[in-house]
């Protein structure tokens, strides 16, 4: 058993950095000590981050907002980047949703603020984009930052953070008559791996809608749009084999002037199976009786063979019993007979146990 803990021991890592990640969500900025890391234990990280986004962000309306990472195949040797889009850096309600966003897309098929991306030694820059929508007129400020780990060096296995400078977002009203999208309108982020998808699109101002679409590594197309009644306009995104994404945008023309969308991302996803508790369920209550039954060998092994017998020795309590027994049942000196012999109706074995009894004249007898 010490040898098992041991081994178990030695199989752990001692990184205070988690290279397998925690997945893409919504997540604020202590995230990137408190669930990657020990916080006290963040390096600097020596990547650069910048923040781009369109010259006019119209409230209720989508806008790309792209962050690019550089110095990514120089500054540190790390596989797995995480990114956070952040409203502010005090480290707790911090998400672009606290400042009056919403996300509508991650660029992953979701729509958290903080993604993982995986990095090749021939890339410098990484960029991941985001489609956000404001709720309200003025000027808001967005940040980035990224951590991640390092696996050579001396700060190897620590977790490395970094934060941006603040880029102020100028919102300004919607234009009169701009093709647009509705303010209720919402895209659909993911789907099920060889499952088409019919979406409707609600418009305000447009005359017509044209929907362009392309895969990761493919050409734009169109898509057929139809009109199925006023302001509402509907197409099919085709399917795909394999966990992928699709992106799309709207082209939007009327009166007034056009408007052309930011990307939408549509990921393809397969869900995985329910897990069947009971097995795991069974295996526990097995290891448990193992473990009972070990406890149990245990205790027995650790008694004294010779103090075992003299715990169950139980030959002096026995022999006392059948001593007592033994006097129980012998029976006492047997009376001399009558001259005239046995009592007419006894037997021997009357006389011997009751013939004392019956000279005294308990069964009639003259006592002699």
């Amino acid at each position: 058993m010490l040898l098992l803990l041991f081994v178990l021991i030695l199989s752990t890592t001692f990184s205070a950095a988690e290279p397998g990640g925690n997945g893409d969500g919504l997540r604020d900025m202590q995230c990137g000590g408190a669930c990657h890391g020990d916080a006290s234990q963040n390096a600097s990280s020596l990547l650069t981050l910048s923040i781009e986004f369109p010259e006019y962000v119209w409230v209720g309306q989508p806008t790309e907002v792209s962050v690019e990472i550089g110095g990514v195949n120089a500054a540190h040797d790390e596989h797995l980047i995480g990114l956070f889009l952040l409203s502010s850096t005090n480290a707790n309600g911090d998400t672009p949703l606290d400042d009056g966003w919403e996300i509508l897309s991650d660029g992953q098929g979701g729509s958290g603020n903080y993604v993982e991306m995986t990095t090749s030694s021939n890339q410098a820059t990484i960029e991941q984009t985001w489609v956000l929508r404001a709720n309200e007129v003025g000027t808001k400020t967005l940040f980035a930052s990224v951590h991640h780990g390092d696996s050579s060096g001396p700060s190897e296995g620590r977790p490395f953070f970094g934060v941006s400078q603040g880029f102020a977002v100028t919102i300004d009203p919607v234009p009169e008559n701009l093709a647009r999208l509705h303010d209720d309108f919402t895209p659909v982020t993911s789907r099920e791996v060889g499952d088409e998808l019919s979406m409707t699109v609600h418009t305000t101002y447009a005359n017509a809608v044209e929907i362009e679409w392309r895969t990761e590594d493919g050409a734009v197309m169109q898509a057929v749009v139809n009109s199925t009644a006023p302001d509402y306009w509907q197409f099919t995104l085709p399917a795909t084999l394999t966990p992928s994404i699709i992106e799309w945008r709207a082209i939007l023309s009327g009166e007034g002037p056009s408007q052309t969308t930011p990307w939408f991302v549509l990921g393809s996803q397969i869900t995985p199976e329910p897990v069947n508790e009971m097995p795991i369920y069974l295996q526990g209550f097995a290891m448990g009786l193992l473990l009972f039954g070990a406890v149990l060998l245990l205790q027995k092994q650790s008694t004294h063979p010779e103090e075992a017998m003299k715990i169950y020795d139980e030959t002096s309590t026995i022999e006392a019993i059948e001593s007592n027994q033994t006097s129980e049942q012998t029976p006492p000196s047997v009376a001399p007979l009558p001259e005239d012999g046995l009592p007419p109706g006894w037997t021997e074995e009357q006389w011997q146990w009751y013939g004392h009894e019956y000279l005294a004249g308990t069964y009639g007898g003259d006592g002699q």
